[in-house]
């Protein structure tokens, strides 16, 4: 009776491990927000006015990416035909995952970066 009772313990356990394993299995994925192509765990992400490089990614496939890296920013002072480019380093957050046929995508993308002007500091896209 005893045993009985622990394999029917053992088989609800591993029945309740296979979709998490099985949503861990599938691969993440992030839009470009300029060019809306998915891609995991992307070298570079560019937005209107700011190109991301160099990027290197811990935790993909977590709820939450973060990755550090390179920031070339458009300073729209006095105007963006007028502006000028700095250079940052970029720290950003990848969350905010949805289902999109087989593939999991994150959707918001925050960051921060350092050594611009504070106004310009801050990213964020579908959050």
């Amino acid at each position: 009776m005893r045993r009985s009772f622990s394999v029917a313990l053992a088989v609800l356990v591993v029945l309740a491990l296979v979709p998490a394993a099985a949503h861990a299995a599938e691969k993440s994925y992030v839009r470009d927000p300029l060019t809306s192509k998915l891609a995991q765990k992307p070298k570079k992400l560019n937005f209107r006015d700011v190109d991301l490089t160099s990027l290197r990614w811990v935790h993909w496939g977590w709820g939450r990416a973060i990755a550090r890296g390179n920031a070339n920013l458009l300073i729209c002072e006095p105007s963006c035909a007028e502006g000028r480019r700095v250079r940052g380093k970029v720290r950003v957050v990848v969350s905010k995952r949805v289902t999109e046929g087989d593939k999991r995508v994150y959707q918001c993308i925050e960051g921060r970066i350092t050594g611009v002007p504070r106004a310009y500091s801050r990213i964020s896209w579908m959050c």
